[in-house]
C-alpha cells in the first residue's frame, strides 16, 4: 500500500440499503445517482488499493421507536453496507468508547469500518482518534449525508489542518437546498469540490507516476 503520508485516503459514509438501495427504509432523494458513482468510486479503489476508513450506523430497535422512518437497525438487511463498498481486505472496529486503535491499521488493512449512533462520525473516539492523528495526504469524502454527517465530517477535518476533497455527486441528501448550502460552505472553508469523475481522473494520474518511479 502506498504511504499514506502522501496518499489519497477515501472517507466512506454510511453507504447502506436503507439509504441508498430501492425499497430502503429511508432513502436519500439521489439515492440512484449517488449509489452509481459509490460504485465507480469503490471500483477505482480496489484498482489503485486506494486505503479506505468506512463509517456506519448502527441503531438499537429502542432507539428508533415512535421514529416515523426507522433505519439502520442492527441486524436488518437495511443496516448493511452496499455490496459494492465493502473491499476484499478489511477490518471491523467496534465502538466501544476507548480510543486504542493502531494508527497504522490501513497499513494493515486496506479498508476499516468503524460504526456511530449519532450523525457527527467525530462521537465515535477510534474513528476520532484515526481522522485526526493517522497520516494523509488528503481525505477523500463520500456517502450519506451531505447535509448532516458529510458537512460535521468535513468542518471537522478541516478545523484539525486536514486537506479534505468532497466528492459532491457521490454525496447523498434529503434536502436540495440545505445540500448546497452545505457545499458553499464547505468551499469558503478551503475544502476541494470534485466530481466523481475529476478525482477518477486524479487517481489514475497519481497511479500511473508512481508505476513510472524508478526502482530506489
Amino acid at each position: 500500500m502506498n504511504s499514506l503520508a502522501s496518499s489519497d485516503v477515501l472517507i466512506d459514509i454510511c453507504t447502506q440499503r436503507d439509504y441508498l438501495s430501492p425499497g430502503g427504509a429511508c432513502l436519500a432523494s439521489n439515492a440512484d445517482d449517488v449509489a452509481r458513482n459509490v460504485r465507480h468510486l469503490m471500483a477505482l479503489a480496489r484498482w489503485a488499493h486506494a486505503p479506505t476508513l468506512s463509517c456506519v450506523d448502527v441503531h438499537r430497535v429502542d432507539e428508533m421507536r415512535g421514529l416515523p422512518r426507522p433505519h439502520c437497525i442492527v441486524g436488518t438487511l437495511g443496516q448493511k453496507k452496499l455490496g459494492c463498498t465493502m473491499l476484499p481486505d478489511h477490518a471491523v472496529i467496534d465502538c466501544d468508547n476507548r480510543l486504542c486503535v493502531p494508527l497504522d491499521v490501513l497499513a494493515l488493512h486496506q479498508q476499516v469500518i468503524l460504526s456511530k449512533h449519532h450523525r457527527d462520525p467525530f462521537t465515535n473516539p477510534k474513528f476520532d482518534r484515526l481522522l485526526t492523528e493517522m497520516p494523509a495526504g488528503r481525505f477523500i469524502i463520500f456517502g450519506v449525508a451531505l447535509e448532516a454527517s458529510l458537512k460535521l465530517l468535513s468542518l471537522g477535518l478541516l478545523l484539525r489542518g486536514r486537506r479534505v476533497a468532497l466528492i459532491h455527486d457521490a454525496c447523498a441528501y434529503w434536502n436540495a437546498s440545505d445540500a448546497d448550502m452545505a457545499i458553499r460552505q464547505l468551499a469558503a472553508k478551503g475544502c476541494d469540490i470534485l466530481s466523481t469523475s475529476q478525482w477518477v481522473t486524479q487517481s489514475r494520474a497519481a497511479q500511473s507516476r508512481r508505476r513510472k518511479r524508478p526502482a530506489a
